[in-house]
């Protein structure tokens, strides 16, 4: 059993108030998380970070194989204390079994509105967060983030709803898997005009793809974005492919994303 931060900020919408409406989806709890600054200011809203596997980014020192959690409820209130961030609203979504199949595209890259797992996020999920909580519903405050197949869900997410996200972080995405037509993520972002999105990309060196996501951060570059400016890219020396190596570095895409700007002197 998944242990859930134990705090009057977090929040956990039961399975029955958030029913997938379309396609082959099973029935999942959603986890909130608020920041501080929420229960000081009941007129204030905040920008939305959703991410996947929702279920392993908590404080949890027993999950993911011994790794334990990302720690990002933690982790995200230390950086606003530091005001390194803006406050923001945390929402888990917990993978299920078919896992899989809810983070690749199935039939096409392009065919996002069959898909069933971004209908639920965005129809379902996003819609009961907008109505329940002080969140911030545009685009320019709504991003996506997850690792390995989230962090690839999270990038075709935000390409093919830019409407509804703005920006994405992906850790170690896993970029291998192909659509039924044959078709890579790679492919994919080769046929992108620059769209207004900011995104994160990063790997480790150890066991983590790191040639593969090289290749995307410069199919990126090339595509119009820019380092530092609408795109990030890092490599951590020595990480390999799991929850602890992910906590230790998840502050990098949350500044990128949410960072206040120095002041100048």
């Amino acid at each position: 059993m998944i242990r859930l931060p134990d705090s009057p900020r977090f929040h956990t919408i039961d399975a029955d108030r958030v029913r997938p409406r379309f396609g082959r989806l099973a029935s999942r709890p959603i986890y909130v998380y608020l920041p501080e600054a929420a229960e000081h200011d009941r007129r204030r809203r905040f920008p939305v970070l959703y991410c996947h596997d929702g279920q392993n980014i908590w404080d949890d020192p027993h999950c993911c194989f011994g790794h334990g959690g990302w720690y990002l409820n933690q982790i995200v209130d230390q950086l606003t204390r530091d005001g390194k961030i803006e406050p923001i609203i945390l929402v888990g979504i917990p993978n299920s079994d078919s896992r899989f199949r809810e983070y690749t595209p199935g039939k096409s890259y392009d065919d996002i509105f069959e898909h069933a797992y971004a209908n639920y996020l965005v129809d379902v999920g996003k819609r009961y967060v907008d109505k329940k909580f002080p969140a911030k519903k545009n685009r320019q405050h709504t991003a996506l983030m997850g690792s390995s197949l989230g962090g690839h869900v999270s990038l075709w997410m935000a390409h093919k709803l830019h409407e509804t996200f703005s920006m994405a972080a992906c850790l170690s995405g896993a970029f291998q898997f192909k659509d039924r037509r044959g078709e890579s993520f790679l492919s994919f972002l080769s046929r992108r005009d620059h769209q207004l999105l900011k995104i994160y990309l990063d790997c480790g060196t150890v066991l983590d793809g790191v040639t593969s996501r090289r290749k995307v951060a410069a199919m990126y570059l090339r595509r119009g974005w820019r380092e530092g400016v609408d795109f990030c890219y890092h490599e951590e020396k020595g990480a390999a492919h799991n929850e602890k190596c992910w906590r230790d570095r998840v502050w990098r895409a949350l500044i990128f994303l949410f960072g206040i700007p120095r002041r100048a002197k």
